[in-house]
């Protein structure tokens, strides 16, 4: 089965990243729930982790787990983190939400600037978020 990749809208037309940017966030189920009562760009609430992928950009560069300049980099710790949350998964995760082809459509995603984000439930109440997204940007 093929699936379509929606485009990142809000990117500039022309212009390719020039690096990765590998975000993590987790937190106690209690915290999400505070947090989710401040709308994702507020910025009074910088902590908390945004529900749209392209915000990822503007929140605390501590959210930036990683950076990496080619795809199959920022695939690879994406797959990583996916991997080690499906580990510790609150309810087990069927086979057919990871492995080699949820990575050949994560690859995918990056090369043609369609930000993958997954998020995951943990055992213990916790809630991981992770995406990968392209910036042109001189940010650090």
């Amino acid at each position: 089965m093929t699936q379509q990749i929606a485009p990142d809208t809000t990117r500039r037309a022309g212009v390719q990243p020039t690096h990765y940017h590998c975000c993590a966030w987790s937190g106690a189920g209690r915290e999400w729930e505070r947090l989710g009562k401040t709308d994702t760009l507020d910025l009074n609430s910088p902590d908390r982790p945004p529900v749209r992928t392209v915000d990822w950009l503007i929140k605390s560069a501590r959210f930036v787990a990683a950076v990496h300049t080619e795809p199959v980099a920022a695939r690879d710790w994406l797959m990583g983190e996916w991997g080690r949350a499906c580990e510790k998964a609150l309810n087990p995760v069927p086979d057919w939400v990871g492995g080699e082809e949820r990575a050949a459509r994560a690859l995918r995603a990056i090369e043609t600037c369609c930000w993958p984000s997954y998020s995951q439930w943990l055992a213990g109440g916790v809630i991981v978020f992770m995406a990968v997204l392209g910036t042109d940007g001189t940010c650090h």
